[in-house]
């Protein structure tokens, strides 16, 4: 499979109903130079059945890798340690690819293949109807683009679809918290863009539908479930805010986070220890009103 360039990772677990729109959304790819890579994390459904089936038809290259339950976060650092083509993405297993995808991302890859600082490639996911979600574009003028100006500068209430390079992505590993099992995906965003950028896509590449099980739509409750995890990617957005107003919003959630996780070490890990205590007693009541059910 030399000719194949690109690897899509799809953690999966118990989403037999829902990989199979994923599944012919690859099938219908105008470039087939990719092989989709299942991580099954320890689905109790009938995954494997069908994923097996699929195998056989052999319409496409399919890897497929089970695993202990453990969360999306360690399923993905399976998928990294599995990586042997030259760009990875991740297509979640209740999203799609539009046809041309594949194409036009290999296509605007190619365009950054021998910058050493550029990462990958970055675009706004879709709504079922077509619309970038959060209804906001990336500005034209932002050709390179990072986690901090989505997420910070340009405040796009939105999710990313990333297409990295595989040789940077291999040199970074989402953290795994025992008892937890989600670490939200913008973690890898702000943890490359430390160091690399992203190129700016403005091409309609992943389609997206909340189901109403699913991680963004229960976000109280995966925070609750999920502290150290939560708080792991708050810190990002606390360190790096450029304007004190936003350091002071991220810092009251910071500390909100490290309250719900137990977190004896949240002075010493905030880079700006003095806003942190001093945003500690609203932390407090913001625990105690939006997560007062929070168990541990």
């Amino acid at each position: 499979m030399k000719d194949v360039l690109l690897t899509i990772a799809t953690p999966t677990y118990n989403r037999a109903h829902t990989l199979p729109k994923c599944y012919e959304s690859l099938c219908n790819q105008t470039d087939k130079r990719f092989i989709w890579l299942v991580i099954d994390d320890g689905s109790s459904d009938n995954t494997s059945e069908i994923v097996s089936q699929w195998i056989e038809e052999g319409k496409i290259h399919i890897s497929y890798q089970k695993k202990t339950n453990g969360g999306k976060a360690s399923a993905l650092n399976v998928g990294i340690d599995l990586l042997e083509t030259m760009y990875a993405v991740c297509l979640d297993s209740d999203d799609w690819f539009y046809d041309n995808a594949v194409e036009l991302a290999l296509k605007e890859l190619e365009t950054v293949k021998y910058d050493a600082k550029c990462c990958g490639l970055l675009a706004l996911r879709n709504n079922p109807d077509g619309t970038v979600m959060g209804k906001r574009e990336i500005p034209k003028e932002m050709k390179n683009i990072t986690a901090v100006d989505v997420f910070l500068r340009l405040n796009l209430n939105t999710e990313l679809i990333c297409f990295y390079k595989t040789e940077i992505l291999k040199k970074f590993r989402f953290p795994e918290y025992p008892g937890e099992k989600f670490v939200s995906p913008a973690w890898m965003q702000y943890a490359i863009t430390q160091n690399y950028y992203y190129v700016s896509s403005w091409s309609k590449l992943c389609g997206c539908e909340y189901i109403a099980d699913g991680l963004t739509k229960n976000k109280r409750k995966v925070i609750i479930k999920n502290p150290r995890g939560y708080t792991c990617v708050k810190k990002f957005s606390f360190d790096l805010a450029p304007t004190l107003q936003l350091r002071v919003k991220h810092g009251i959630m910071y500390d909100c986070g490290c309250l719900l996780a137990k977190d004896k070490d949240w002075l010493k890990n905030a880079r700006h220890k003095v806003l942190a205590i001093i945003l500690m007693p609203v932390a407090k009541i913001v625990r105690n009103q939006r997560f007062k059910d929070a168990k541990r």
